[in-house]
């Protein structure tokens, strides 16, 4: 809120992104689905991994000790809140301002073309009626390190944690879920937007979030990073995106 009074954000007029972990990251991740929710139109959010963990527990699965869902989870209007949760894109792409949103990143073999593909069949199965199954098949899985073959049913679970967990991986498109903070051991890994070749960087630049201990990521030509550790004491970031593709981090402020 004090980043929105900062900027005079102004919902009939601006549209606010947010880069997923909508919950589970403050002290009130009630208010804030009910906030954002509120906004209607003027909010584009896409889902992350402690989103999906909602929808998770929501669907019978077992919670984390750090989990602070219990509200939500106790709130009268929680299916309302878990519905509209489920029906948020993992992907979103504006074409007239030349950027795309996801959560953790993209696979760099994969162009924008597939990977919204990827996205909008995850985004049918936690929109339709079995969405309660495919959640809670995300719970403590072990996601497959490169993309299965077609007709393999760990494709989509592989595309979920491609959208909301990516940060190292190597050109080819072997992916490192382990390594969370420090550089990985292994010497072809680099961050998801670090190679030479990336297919998705013909048609877009992209803003993300989840790397909070990578931090503010701006010194990149085709992506945006926005995770500034909120969650550890540190900063939220807002940035403001121009139709030429340009952007310029205008506000910070901690919890």
């Amino acid at each position: 809120m004090d980043l929105l009074d900062q900027v005079g954000f102004d919902a009939n007029d601006d549209q606010l992104w947010c880069v997923g972990d909508l919950v589970n990251r403050g002290p009130d991740s009630l208010g804030t689905l009910r906030f954002l929710k509120g906004l209607g139109k003027a909010c584009v959010c896409v889902l992350g991994n402690h989103d999906l963990h909602l929808l998770e527990l929501a669907s019978g699965g077992s919670t984390y000790r750090r989990d602070s869902l219990g509200d939500v989870l106790d709130a009268d209007d929680c299916a309302e809140l878990i519905d509209w949760l489920r029906f948020r894109p993992l992907l979103h792409h504006d074409e007239t301002l030349g950027w795309t949103m996801v959560h953790a990143g993209l696979h760099p073999c994969w162009s924008l073309k597939k990977s919204r593909k990827q996205a909008r069949n995850i985004e049918a199965q936690l929109q339709g009626r079995d969405w309660r199954e495919f959640c809670r098949q995300l719970h403590h899985v072990k996601f497959p390190n490169r993309e299965p073959v077609k007709g393999d049913p760990a494709r989509l679970l592989f595309a979920t944690a491609v959208f909301t967990r990516t940060r190292y991986c190597t050109s080819d498109g072997l992916f490192n879920w382990d390594v969370r903070t420090g550089e990985s051991s292994n010497k072809k890994d680099k961050p998801w937007y670090g190679h030479q070749r990336l297919r998705w960087v013909i048609d877009s630049k992209v803003v993300f979030g989840h790397w909070a201990a990578k931090g503010l990521v701006d010194d990149q030509p085709h992506v945006l990073g926005l995770d500034t550790g909120c969650v550890w004491g540190a900063a939220l970031t807002l940035a403001k995106l121009d139709k030429r593709g340009h952007f310029d981090v205008v506000a910070q402020a901690k919890l």
